[in-house]
């Protein structure tokens, strides 16, 4: 993994926390009175450990939705460790310069700036989608990351749907992953989603498919198989 990978992951996640936070307010995360919780406790802690922390919080309150090891397809490492024993935090100074950044940023409104800010730091642009009525005892298969958002956003506007139950994605770049993951917090599941690297996808019979022309071309193609399969 590019160093550069990390810091989008951490930039995006940061982005999705803020939302989170700003939906429903913790005191926990940012503002005054989570600096003052940190200060009394950090210790010998950094501004890395404590991004670090508030992953793993979140990884646990929203399964599998925050955690390294679902972003970049860790399969060796346990579902309950977001990180992994081999996972290199943030430097320190970049860790600072960071939480500085999106402390003095404007924190995403809704599920779809969220994703529009998570597609921004892995440098995607997401393109228009239409997934069309989804119905709540409709399974869907999806791959691309225009789609992967679109597809978040409907279910978040619609009623009677349940991400978890109807939705497998196939994602292998982490930035895709990434935006599948994202779903579980901003959907408030309480389960993993979904998320498969196209080797390991799973044919869904009588599926519908919702593929976006940013897949690339081994996910789309087993996209494509697992619909119809």
């Amino acid at each position: 993994m590019e160093s550069g990978q990390a810091r989008a992951y951490y930039e995006a996640a940061l982005s999705a926390l803020a939302y989170i936070e700003g939906r429903q307010p913790t005191g926990r995360r940012f503002g005054a009175e989570a600096d003052a919780r940190w200060s009394s406790f950090k210790g010998d802690l950094t501004t890395a450990d404590r991004i670090d922390l508030l992953i793993r919080d979140a990884d646990a309150q929203w399964p599998a939705a925050f955690g390294a090891r679902t972003v970049f397809a860790k399969r060796a490492v346990a579902e309950d460790e977001p990180f992994g024993a081999d996972w290199e935090p943030l430097d320190p100074v970049e860790a600072e310069e960071m939480w500085r950044a999106r402390a003095q940023a404007e924190s995403p409104a809704s599920p779809r700036q969220t994703l529009e800010a998570t597609a921004a730091a892995w440098d995607l642009n997401l393109t228009p989608f239409d997934p069309g009525t989804i119905g709540a005892a409709e399974k869907l298969v999806v791959a691309g990351p225009s789609a992967i958002a679109a597809a978040i956003v409907a279910f978040h506007e619609g009623s009677d749907l349940d991400w978890i139950d109807q939705v497998t994605v196939v994602a292998t770049p982490p930035a895709h992953r990434q935006l599948a993951a994202h779903a579980g917090a901003l959907l408030n599941a309480t389960k993993p989603a979904r998320i498969f690297t196209a080797e390991l996808a799973t044919a869904k019979p009588g599926a519908r498919l919702l593929l976006s022309d940013d897949a690339t071309d081994e996910d789309a193609a087993n996209a494509r198989e697992l619909a119809k399969a």
